[in-house]
């Protein structure tokens, strides 16, 4: 039974009403002054409340998409490592990723497929479309695709799985055959899970509505978890001593997205977006790194790296690494990179606020900035997908788009 599944959700409100049943049934038994008694009823109203709370705790799990396991909520997720660890890519292409076996169930709204890849997938050598690939391309053509995918990084050794990867129609049209397609990698927060970002965030839906009505062009969206082995919070940082997570982001997932799917490379083709921590990671991945991602998208993030119980010790007690971290201080103290950035927040109800106008006010050429913010809204999936839309609307005006061909008419003189 799954931690996410709507039938572990009714069963957790059955035992809790069950509890509280139980509660009022035995409470005459230990109605008496005696010492057994009154320990009775303490220990049944203790209980009944415990699993009240689980009940909703799942419910609010359920809604936010905090842990969508049992083994990322028990911590036994763990980064398998395996052993390349060099700037040349010492593995064939058809190592960096993984498509798994359709995990994802079909998107009625946005009429999202996923099709059943057994691994190793094939791919070509050449970075162009998936080998071997089976299912009715017309429907595809029609509906794009939802793929889960684990990513082995060739520069760092890790292997993370539990990622999804949206191909548009497009992508499978006679028109865009030979096309290539920008790409925003999209960052969940902390704790979630990359499920929350296709149906909680509605990334995928929300980008096939708006390439319907015209207003977006059709892109490939990455989507990832901040951490790579929950339930730690790595803040996409790269760990002394440990592991190199803000590679992993800036330069496995880029290497292996372009070998395994028909993307362009070159920051001019890839933005990196994410909501709260992943806000942070978008901003601070591409203000690190401006020779991969040109643009920025922070939903509700912070701009000052973090350190606490979840984090554990990040930057190796150096405040002077920690800083470099800051994309205040990077901003106040060293010069700006050449990336745009939209920064989102709410005046009422968001206490991300604050600083993202302080953020906003140390923005200096060559790096530009650009804000959204509503008037009032909450730390939730509601605010930020209210914020959805113009944010994709603003990548897709400044990505390199993928250029479908034209058809030439039939020469006149060829007619018989």
């Amino acid at each position: 039974m799954g931690l996410t599944s709507g039938s572990f959700l009714v069963t957790g409100f059955g035992v809790a009403l069950a509890g509280i049943a139980a509660t009022i049934w035995l409470w005459p038994y230990a109605a008496s002054k005696r010492i057994g008694a009154v320990l009775a009823r303490i220990g049944l109203v203790a209980a009944s409340e415990v699993l009240v709370i689980a009940a909703f705790l799942v419910l609010l799990n359920g809604y936010f998409s905090f842990y969508s396991s049992w083994s990322q909520l028990l911590g036994s997720g763990t980064v398998q490592t395996y052993g390349f660890r060099t700037a040349k890519v010492a593995k064939p292409a058809s190592a960096l990723l993984i498509v798994n076996k359709a995990e994802a169930a079909p998107l009625a709204g946005a009429q999202i497929q996923s099709l059943p890849f057994e691994p190793p997938l094939a791919v070509d050598q050449h970075g162009g479309d998936l080998l071997g690939q089976t299912g009715d391309e017309k429907a595809l053509a029609q509906s794009g695709e939802l793929l889960g995918i684990t990513i082995n990084g060739a520069y760092t050794g890790m292997s993370v799985g539990g990622a999804y990867v949206y191909l548009p129609p497009e992508y499978f049209q006679p028109a865009y055959a030979h096309a290539k397609f920008p790409v925003v990698l999209t960052i969940t927060g902390y704790p979630a899970s990359p499920w929350g970002l296709v149906d909680r965030l509605k990334v995928p839906g929300t980008a096939a509505a708006l390439v319907a009505q015209e207003k977006i062009k059709p892109t490939v969206y990455v989507m990832m978890n901040s951490s790579v082995a929950m339930p730690r919070d790595f803040e996409c940082t790269n760990i002394p001593a440990g592991l190199q997570v803000e590679t992993f982001f800036a330069q496995d997932v880029p290497l292996a997205i372009e070998h395994a799917f028909r993307v362009e490379s070159g920051p001019s083709a890839w933005a990196v977006m994410g909501y709260s921590t992943g806000g942070y990671c978008a901003v601070k991945l591409a203000m690190m790194n401006p020779n991969q991602f040109s643009l920025a998208v922070s939903l509700a993030g912070y701009y000052t790296a973090a350190q606490d119980a979840t984090t554990g010790r990040l930057f190796g007690n150096s405040s002077g690494y920690q800083n470099l971290n800051s994309p205040d201080w990077r901003l106040a103290n060293l010069p700006a990179p050449p990336v745009s950035v939209l920064v989102t927040s709410s005046r009422v109800g968001e206490n991300t606020y604050q600083g993202t106008m302080a953020f906003l006010q140390l923005i200096h050429p060559p790096m530009r900035g650009y804000a959204l913010i509503l008037p009032q809204g909450g730390h939730n999936f509601t605010s930020w997908g209210r914020e959805l839309p113009q944010s994709l609307i603003w990548l897709s005006q400044r990505l390199r788009p993928a250029e479908p061909e034209l058809s030439t008419p039939a020469d006149p003189a060829q007619k018989g």
